[in-house]
């Protein structure tokens, strides 16, 4: 007979080390979050049931386990860089969306060695349903190639901005078309503005093919072609504050995405983005801004936003209500970063910050003021704010890392977070945040 597996349903659940004559738990084994698998099985004891998960026998309340999961948030570390996996629903019903992938192979492995493990073993596709890159910067996008290029994957579209980077210093950089890295820039009025963009996987290659593309975009370019002819990728396609996303109903909750930037012009009938000072400022100025709502909840993913880019998208949503930037958790932009503004935190208002940033880089993130402000600019009284570089952990007795993942699970009406204790304690591996702290 196969093993019958059932999936966490509440946002957490303890599960015990046996059941008591008065049909009460005892000694509690662990807690498990919302999308975990137990196997089950045979013995039962009035409402308990007995399961088998994380090398564990346990008993867990049979109201907790069913068929199909809520909402679940994956915030992985990939050290210096972004990247998340969101799941809802199961297999049949739900989605898995990917947003950024890190600069190097941490999301990769997580997901071959862990989250997808099972399918990977059996030898069956995984269907990730939307990939989103908020822009083209190494520490967002680099991760993803090996991703594309895995055979074990399907995929339905790839969202992107739009901005494409180049090299000058290629001998096939066109300097007479092209007078910044990002290509040509021209002024209207008293503005400049960014004129060179892509939005289909065919203006893409002839980016490529009018020369000078960074060496790392081109290979991204060669992945996306290869899956594209291998029948894996189905849809490669640029967002900006126009696009729409059809929403779902999973688990009789409403599934929303809304992409409330790149806020794009117009000029001279062409599409265009706003120059932003330099480069830098414009690439990650332009990012996705993408908004997800699960019934009643919402989360922010703002790539790299900056001080002109936040500026940018407060005047052009000042007269839209309600807010449209409020949520109840946000990911902080650029790595926690001090580029940034206080009107747009305050707009963003969050009950929980999730900060993605590296050891060892320059630029010591996250900063102080990025933390402080994380703190202050909130609904709650009793703020969170994650950090997977503070959640990243060395044992004492060995150099094996312990990575430094922020877990988010929603029912739609509630949230929980959670990160891994460096020590397990209590019989539970979890420091836990319930459903109060999104309720203060």
């Amino acid at each position: 007979m196969a093993d019958i597996y059932k999936v966490v349903t509440t946002l957490y659940a303890h599960v015990y080390k046996s059941i008591g004559a008065d049909g009460k738990p005892k000694g509690k084994n662990n807690t498990i979050l919302m999308g975990s698998f137990v196997k089950i099985l045979p013995e039962e004891n009035g409402s308990w049931q007995k399961v088998y998960a994380f090398s564990k026998e346990s008993w867990i309340d049979k109201t907790a386990i069913g068929l199909s999961a809520a909402l679940k948030c994956f915030y992985v570390d990939v050290g210096q860089g972004d990247g998340a996996l969101l799941e809802v629903g199961n297999d049949e019903n739900g989605l898995k969306i990917i947003i950024d992938g890190g600069p190097n192979d941490n999301l990769s492995r997580y997901l071959s060695k862990w989250q997808y493990k099972y399918y990977f073993d059996k030898n069956r596709k995984v269907h990730i349903d939307y990939i989103f890159i908020s822009h083209f910067d190494k520490d967002h996008y680099q991760g993803l190639i090996d991703i594309i290029n895995d055979e074990h994957y399907t995929i339905g579209t790839i969202f992107h901005n739009g901005i494409a980077k180049f090299n000058n210093e290629k001998i096939n950089f066109p300097k007479l078309e092209y007078n910044t890295e990002l290509g040509k820039k021209t002024k209207q009025g008293t503005e400049y503005y960014l004129e060179t963009s892509f939005t289909t996987l065919a203006e893409f290659n002839a980016l490529k093919l009018k020369g000078g593309m960074l060496d790392l975009q081109e290979k991204f370019l060669g992945a996306v072609n290869n899956a594209t002819a291998q029948g894996r990728l189905f849809n490669f396609e640029r967002l900006d504050h126009t696009s729409t996303i059809n929403p779902k109903i999973i688990n009789n909750k409403s599934f929303n995405m809304e992409v409330l930037g790149p806020v794009t012009s117009q000029i001279n009938n062409k599409l265009a983005f706003k120059y932003f000072e330099d480069e830098a400022h414009t690439i990650n100025g332009h990012s996705i801004v993408l908004k997800i709502s699960y019934g009643n909840r919402s989360f922010l993913y703002g790539g790299d936003l900056n001080i002109p880019a936040e500026e940018h998208l407060l005047e052009h949503y000042k007269n839209t209500t309600p807010n449209p930037f409020e949520v109840d958790v946000a990911k902080s932009c650029h790595h926690g970063a001090s580029e940034f503004t206080t009107d747009f935190m305050d707009k963003v208002n969050p009950y929980a910050t999730v900060i993605s940033s590296g050891d060892n880089e320059s630029y010591s993130h996250p900063r102080a003021d990025a933390i402080g402000c994380a703190g202050k600019y909130t609904k709650s009284k009793r703020p969170l704010v994650f950090s997977t570089e503070l959640a990243r952990s060395v044992s004492e007795s060995s150099t094996r890392i312990k990575y430094g993942m922020i877990n988010l699970r929603c029912d739609g009406d509630n949230i929980i977070m959670a990160q891994m204790k460096e020590a397990v304690s209590s019989g539970s591996v979890w420091d836990l945040y319930d459903e109060t702290f999104f309720n203060l």
